[in-house]
């Protein structure tokens, strides 16, 4: 993807002008491919929007394995010294440690890889996504055989919820990170929505990583209005299947800013006067860091 641009280029434009390409070959996710087709066992789960820029998809996951709260400075710094970025990480041992990200985990030419919506533009170029040329058979929301609730078998898109119902029963350690984006608009995805109630229901650990303190106190009163009826998704079909779940919406979005206000976002708002200090100092060390060449020492973690 020659044209990346990491203050422009999105996750999805990175899904259709660089995962889809380079995966078309095998007609596999791009995870079973950079691991070689061996079974690798995630420690974590993203939960992100795909209208999220992909540097701060990244720097969430750097932030969350270097114990950061936040990833605006690690963005900054990811596009100035990545191999500064890579060092810090191979010092504090989080090289291996494996996430899940559904843009390289499912397999995209199981599903959406042959159609992108006539409204889609890349972020750069401003031109149409090609359009993939394999032969991979589709699989999507209603593909035949259903389950008994009416859900296509065979779709990956799906199956989501089954995925980290079973991850989480079988290793309770595992844990989801909210990668929030600078916009907050994470929390009117359907997908993501329906993935922080699943984890909250199950009993999951969540950690939720926002651009900055400032950011969140800015966007938190978008918050109060949700509803998930409102909720959009690439796929309309998505939608539907999602609603179909919830037999009473009014319920569950009670549920909702129960979970986003008192779970989510109260972590933040809660700390204590020496957690404040340590804060205030940390953000203070990163403004200094984007000023000048990046310290040698691992960051401060809160």
């Amino acid at each position: 993807m020659p044209h990346f641009d990491p203050s422009k280029s999105s996750t999805n434009d990175v899904v259709r002008q660089a995962i889809i390409p380079l995966s078309v070959s095998a007609m596999q996710s791009l995870a079973h491919i950079m691991m070689d087709g061996k079974l690798t066992r995630p420690s974590r789960m993203i939960t992100h929007n795909w209208g999220n820029l992909f540097r701060d998809l990244f720097a969430v996951i750097v932030a969350d394995a270097l114990g950061e709260s936040s990833y605006g400075g690690l963005a900054d710094l990811i596009d100035q010294d990545l191999d500064q970025v890579e060092e810090w990480l191979q010092r504090a041992h989080a090289l291996e440690t494996t996430y899940w990200i559904c843009a390289f985990c499912v397999n995209q030419h199981a599903g959406i890889c042959h159609h992108a919506s006539n409204h889609e533009r890349d972020s750069v170029t401003q031109e149409s996504f090609p359009s993939c040329s394999c032969v991979s058979q589709k699989f999507l929301n209603d593909t035949a055989p259903l389950s008994s609730h009416g859900a296509s078998v065979k779709c990956e898109m799906n199956k989501f919820d089954s995925m980290m119902r079973w991850l989480a029963a079988t290793d309770s350690s595992f844990y989801q990170v909210v990668a929030v984006d600078v916009g907050f608009e994470l929390f009117g995805r359907a997908w993501c929505v329906a993935e922080l109630a699943e984890a909250h229901g199950i009993g999951m650990e969540q950690h939720l990583k926002v651009v900055s303190a400032t950011a969140l106190e800015e966007n938190s009163h978008k918050l109060r209005n949700l509803k998930v009826q409102e909720m959009e998704a690439s796929r309309p079909a998505d939608v539907h299947e999602i609603l179909a779940k919830i037999p009473d919406p009014e319920a569950f979005n009670q549920q909702l800013h129960h979970l986003i206000f008192d779970s989510l976002i109260s972590g933040w708002q809660d700390l204590g006067e020496m957690q404040q200090l340590e804060l205030a100092a940390h953000i203070a060390r990163w403004h200094v860091l984007q000023i000048r060449a990046p310290s040698k020492f691992l960051p401060v973690s809160l």
